[in-house]
């Protein structure tokens, strides 16, 4: 088991580094960022708590210092959170990750924070719920003159780099966190 320092850095490094990639990413495609591939393996390297603390703290430290916080902080914070919780849930205790699960684990996971964001965004906002889910993956279906499918990205890129570097990325925080 890890000691609460060793915690307390694993919390404090993913999240400055999410925070870093939330500005330094701010001008490139959206929704194309790390976020939740690094909620993720906090969750799996550092167990349920961890991993809802590095979600909380991604979005609310890089709303308040740059984006501008507002209700959607909450829900946002709120999202990321579980995220990393219910990735804490699945594989911490996993000895052995499977790739593919991983993979298909992380999209999974991805899709239930942008189509609940999307929920909660349409209720707090007062438009409809369909086109506001509608327009993640065909934003034209959605009424958005947009035809960029935000959700279908955020969710590609958080599946490819738990497939690609999550295994190996995850073995040497290890290394060092146990």
């Amino acid at each position: 088991m890890a000691s609460k320092t060793k915690t307390l850095t694993l919390i404090a490094a993913l999240s400055a580094a999410n925070v870093a990639f939330r500005f330094a990413l701010a001008g490139g495609p959206p929704n194309v960022k790390p976020v939740a591939f690094l909620v993720i393996v906090a969750g799996i390297v550092g167990g349920p708590v961890s991993g809802f603390a590095v979600g909380w703290l991604s979005m609310t430290v890089s709303d308040l210092a740059a984006f501008g916080a507002g209700i959607w902080t909450i829900e946002t914070s709120t999202g990321m959170a579980l995220i990393g919780l219910l990735a804490g849930f699945l594989w911490h205790r996993v000895a052995v990750r499977n790739r593919w699960k991983m993979t298909f684990g992380g999209f999974l996971l991805t899709v239930i924070y942008d189509i609940g964001t999307s929920v909660v965004d349409a209720l707090l906002f007062s438009y409809p719920v369909w086109p506001a889910v509608l327009a993640l993956y065909v934003p034209f279906l959605g009424g958005s003159i947009n035809p960029y499918p935000f959700g279908l990205l955020h969710e590609l890129t958080t599946a490819i780099l738990l497939g690609t570097i999550g295994p190996s990325l995850i073995a040497q925080i290890r290394k060092v966190y146990r």
